[in-house]
């Protein structure tokens, strides 16, 4: 499993506080490409969230709980049932 932003949470945040993406990355202490990066779909392959920046995020909004920011998805275990099914055979 992997943790993700909830979809629209980091837009609303910084549209909350009505900063551009460099000021807002300045602001969660990270870069501009870390935050792109966490703000794409899931299923992008492109999508990135680092513990650095999941906690930067916790630590600059200390009234939300995290499962108002972040959720878990479920990560595709295809790759392992493929191996498993090779060695059946």
């Amino acid at each position: 499993m992997r943790i993700a932003p909830l979809p629209g949470v980091l837009q609303k945040l910084q549209d909350d506080l009505q900063m551009t993406d460099e000021k807002f990355a300045d602001y969660i202490e990270t870069s501009r490409a870390s935050l792109w990066r966490a703000k794409l779909p899931t299923n992008d392959s492109r999508f990135s969230l680092g513990q650095d920046v999941m906690t930067k995020i916790l630590t600059k909004f200390p009234n939300k709980k995290f499962e108002e920011l972040f959720f878990l998805i479920q990560v595709s275990q295809e790759c392992y049932k493929g191996d498993s099914e090779k060695g059946a055979s």
